[in-house]
């Protein structure tokens, strides 16, 4: 199995995790949740291939339309997630913030759907809960978790298109199905490991 290299770039007022996965036999660039500050993640890049948002809200698509300027890579959410990342720049005002609005994607995304970045291959899992169309990114060994799985917590559910209900199913999902072994790369906050989450994250505790 080839090994991804992953680099970690914070950005944006709400501290979102952007993570530039590259393959290091074919170079090629997958960005996940490009939040803002585009020049930051284009640093030392000379191509991005492919953005996938693991769900459509402002704080992770913000610098998404610069990278699309200069690098044009294919774009992909999931389906259920076109109207909230439609509305981005709008949301983003009446949080107090303005972003770009990005363009719509290349590609909408299904539960199990397989993307290769060079000799790289990632599986989607839809993952609702925090949004309709939230999804985690698996694969190498590794978990892109966005905001449905933190280290010791997990994404709200008390904004619009959230649900409690559906979260508490993803998560059940997650604890039965996902491999203790997957560094565990979320939408905010330090990595982890499913491992480790599943010992100690209360929120994955079932009665």
């Amino acid at each position: 199995m080839i090994k991804p290299l992953v680099r970690t770039i914070v950005v944006g007022a709400i501290q979102t995790n952007c993570y530039v996965v590259k393959c290091p036999e074919t170079g090629a660039v997958l960005v996940i949740d490009p939040g803002d500050d585009h020049i930051a993640i284009e640093d030392g890049l000379s191509r991005v291939d492919t953005i996938i948002y693991t769900h459509g809200h402002f704080d992770h698509a913000g610098g998404a339309a610069g990278l699309i300027r200069r690098f044009a890579p294919q774009t992909m959410i999931h389906s259920a997630d076109v109207e909230i990342l439609a509305s981005a720049a709008v949301h983003a005002g009446e949080w107090g913030f303005r972003i770009q609005q990005p363009p719509p994607p290349d590609r909408l995304l299904e539960d199990g759907d397989q993307i290769s970045v060079g000799g790289l291959t990632f599986r989607i899992v839809h993952t609702p809960g925090h949004s309709r169309g939230s999804v985690c990114i698996a694969g190498c060994g590794l978990l892109f978790s966005g905001d449905t799985l933190f280290a010791g917590s997990i994404g709200r559910t008390d904004l619009p298109q959230s649900s409690p209900e559906e979260m508490k199913n993803t998560l059940k999902h997650i604890v039965a199905h996902f491999d203790p072994r997957l560094i565990v790369y979320p939408g905010h906050g330090p990595s982890s490991t499913m491992e480790e989450e599943k010992r100690s994250n209360a929120f994955l505790r079932f009665s």
